[in-house]
């Protein structure tokens, strides 16, 4: 099997999050953002991870240290061509595939990005990216292709042209590079843009100035590629990923009884022919067992709830553990 390198740019501070808190570090049901796309890249069983830092460094290094995951230190910080450029120490002499995603891009499932990485490895290009369309592209690069319908280059928001931003099909910012090819050109980038930062877009653009093609995998799974940059998209995330956390617990057997209002983090576990009532927040490392029911207007944090227990309503449960009482049986004397 060929090889594969991860790396996961989450150096950026999220200026319009409006927060001293590094953006990947910000909660997403029960999880910091950067959580999600490491347990994604997990699944690809990388030889490499390595997690590009900048802003509250320390901070992220602690929060996700475990071994085997590598980071290196971004500062300062250049723009996306120049944070893949800090990772060469560790990846230059890597012979194989690497995958480049972002921190802040929470939905990104391991199934798409092992569709980038075998999309990559059979058109042989050096570089490979996914890419979805939008209704209301703001703020993302968008695919500008040449008369054959292939990829031309990648235009960024602030850069393109009245008509160029008409287009709806945009750069998600997930991309497969040959590592040789990536390590020779990521010098050859340019500031002389209006960010005066080095893009990762323009690598797109010298591999088609040197006559290679580049391969775009279109995915119609646009949720998953949708980045975070403030807080009304944290929220309509977090609206998504409870509604796909609500329906795989239903999938698994546990009844809904009103799961547009009901909370469950992504760290809770349930077991099977549970109930779980309205207006319900489930949080941290919450463990329902089998044939539990949680009546409506609970909250549990952290609690521990053993096979059979009733919560009534209006409980509050906090970092405990409860016992399903013991049926008492009625013997009638003769």
């Amino acid at each position: 099997m060929k090889s594969l390198a991860v790396v996961i740019l989450a150096a950026g501070k999220g200026t319009r999050m409006k927060s001293d808190r590094a953006k990947v570090l910000h909660p997403l049901l029960g999880r910091p953002l950067l959580g999600y796309v490491l347990e994604a890249a997990k699944a690809l069983r990388p030889e490499k991870t390595v997690v590009v830092i900048g802003h509250q460094a320390e901070q992220v290094r602690q929060a996700f240290d475990r071994p085997g995951l590598i980071f290196v230190t971004q500062s300062p910080q250049l723009g996306t061509g120049h944070a893949v450029l800090q990772t060469s120490r560790e990846l230059n002499s890597f012979p194989g595939t690497i995958l480049v995603l972002s921190g802040d891009v929470p939905l990104i499932k391991k199934e798409t990005l092992g569709e980038i990485i075998r999309t990559h490895r059979k058109k042989k290009t050096p570089v490979t990216l996914l890419s979805t369309r939008l209704l209301q592209p703001l703020a993302y690069g968008r695919i500008i292709r040449d008369p054959q319908g292939g990829l031309k280059r990648i235009v960024e928001e602030k850069d393109a042209t009245p008509e160029e931003r008409l287009i709806q099909e945009v750069n998600a910012g997930i991309y497969c590079f040959d590592s040789g090819f990536l390590f020779s050109t990521l010098p050859k980038l340019s500031r002389k843009n209006r960010q005066g930062e080095y893009y990762l877009t323009d690598v797109i653009q010298l591999a088609r100035e040197s006559g290679y093609s580049v391969s775009v995998l279109l995915t119609p799974q646009s949720e998953e590629v949708l980045g975070i940059n403030d807080r009304m998209e944290l929220a309509r995330t977090g609206l998504t990923l409870r509604r796909q956390i609500n329906e795989e617990w239903m999938k698994q057997g546990v009844t809904l009884l009103d799961p547009a209002n009901t909370y469950i983090e992504s760290t809770v576990k349930i077991g099977p022919d549970s109930t779980i009532g309205p207006f319900t927040i489930i949080l941290g490392r919450t463990r329902i067992g089998a044939c539990c029911l949680v009546s409506s207007q609970v909250i549990l944090e952290n609690a521990i709830l053993d096979d059979g227990v009733s919560v009534p309503p209006f409980s509050q449960i906090k970092d405990r553990r409860v016992a399903a009482q013991k049926k008492r049986v009625l013997v009638l004397k003769k």
